[in-house]
């Protein structure tokens, strides 16, 4: 293949990945709209990255700090606030994966925002991700869910962690990320961390899912706007909704975790493909 041939298929599938899309839909959804909403505030916490919208619209994403080998400082800080969230969004396209935390809690607060403004668009469902797991399952989660996992060996032994950082727990079989061409495509159930945003390794990893009957986007991380990524095979997200985005703040400044949000701004929502990929 000749250079400028590979380089047209790279960045062709550049433009194909879920973050691009995901900023694409946004924006034809909200138009000029979007330019008109301030960024309030943006707290980079141990944990989560917070952003706060005009209207008081609050949205979260993990920070992946465990990303930088370095001091992962940003330079436009003190830039950020005050600024529209057209701008905010389209860090998402950031191949830092700090610049792309804070445009993904930005994407989690405008679904917030679309939710309220077109109710019928988001039909929310009921399912818990146990549900969806059944005894005879081969099931693998990317990402380590330390309170979920237990639970789900409840249902079936089948269970495979593929996680970057070493953890100590010798209850639950735990391989490395790089272990994935492996375990995915044998899987019935693909839990997916959202933080495989930001670190940009959702595409690659969704393109493992073979035959897989479920495959979930879960955690705070996840933006609730579903259609792009039904659209790409996600059977599933699994996120939170920021019911009090100022108390977000607070809880993301303080290191605090899943836990602490769902406990204090924030409540589970989930939302089903009902036509599922093959």
């Amino acid at each position: 293949m000749s250079e400028s041939k590979n380089l047209h298929e790279i960045g062709k599938k550049e433009e194909s990945g879920i973050l691009p899309a995901l900023v694409s839909a946004l924006k034809n959804d909200l138009g000029p709209a979007l330019e008109e909403i301030e960024v309030k505030d943006v707290r980079i916490g141990l944990a989560y990255t917070g952003v706060l919208l005009s209207e008081n619209y609050g949205g979260v994403a993990c920070t992946p700090l465990y990303e930088f080998s370095c001091c992962p400082a940003l330079g436009f800080a003190g830039f950020l606030k005050g600024k529209t969230a057209d701008k905010l969004l389209e860090l998402s396209l950031s191949k830092n994966p700090l610049e792309a935390a804070v445009g993904i809690a930005t994407a989690n607060a405008l679904s917030h925002m679309l939710r309220d403004m077109e109710p019928e668009s988001f039909p929310v469902s009921n399912a818990d991700i146990l549900d969806l797991v059944k005894p005879e399952d081969k099931v693998a989660m990317v990402g380590y869910f330390g309170p979920l996992i237990p639970r789900i060996l409840k249902i079936t032994r089948n269970f495979t962690v593929l996680e970057k950082r070493e953890i100590d727990s010798p209850k639950t079989r735990i391989l490395p990320s790089e272990k994935a061409r492996e375990i995915l495509p044998a899987s019935d159930v693909i839990i997916l961390s959202a933080s495989t945003l930001a670190n940009r390794t959702f595409d690659e990893l969704l393109s493992l899912r073979s035959t897989a009957r479920e495959v979930v986007l879960l955690g705070p991380s996840t933006p609730l706007y579903p259609a792009p990524f039904f659209k790409r095979g996600i059977t599933a997200i699994m996120g939170t909704l920021i019911i009090d985005p100022w108390t977000m703040l607070t809880v993301v400044s303080e290191a605090g975790g899943t836990k602490k949000l769902h406990k204090c701004c924030g409540e589970k929502i989930a939302f089903q493909n009902k036509k599922k990929l093959g």
